[in-house]
């Protein structure tokens, strides 16, 4: 892979997932810096964290839709909703377990969302995001 992500968020609250996607990104050099969160909730207030600190944001946000506290559904009202310069640059892709074609179409409806990846993330996956 030649192409680098500066900056990737992994929100997902299965620990173990989130250390093997983390794995996964590191081994296959996807990104300079990986932040994990394990709700939603957490993920939306770093962002916002981020653009007061005029940090820099993610390139890329891996977003689970099952999570307790704030699920993705709830985190991409919020996204939309948030007071972030650019946000339209951030890439979201949706990573779930879930194949029900009702769900993936109204996740298809969030402009937000480049993707729909069903889990477990793959290296194959990985290198069709590097074309988005």
């Amino acid at each position: 892979m030649a192409k680098i992500f500066n900056k990737v968020y992994l929100v997902d609250d299965d620990s173990i997932y989130l250390f093997l996607v983390k794995k996964l990104l590191v081994e296959q050099k996807f990104s300079h810096s990986i932040e994990t969160f394990e709700n939603g909730k957490l993920a939306i207030e770093r962002l916002i964290d981020a653009e007061q600190l005029n940090e820099s944001l993610p390139d890329i946000i891996f977003l689970d839709l099952s999570m307790p506290v704030m699920n993705g559904w709830e985190f991409l009202d919020s996204f939309k909703a948030a007071p972030i310069e650019n946000k339209e640059k951030i890439k979201i892709i949706v990573m779930s377990s879930s194949i029900n074609a009702m769900e993936i179409n109204m996740i298809k409806s969030y402009e937000t969302v480049q993707d729909y990846i069903v889990k477990p993330l793959t290296p194959a996956d990985l290198q069709k995001l590097l074309a988005l």
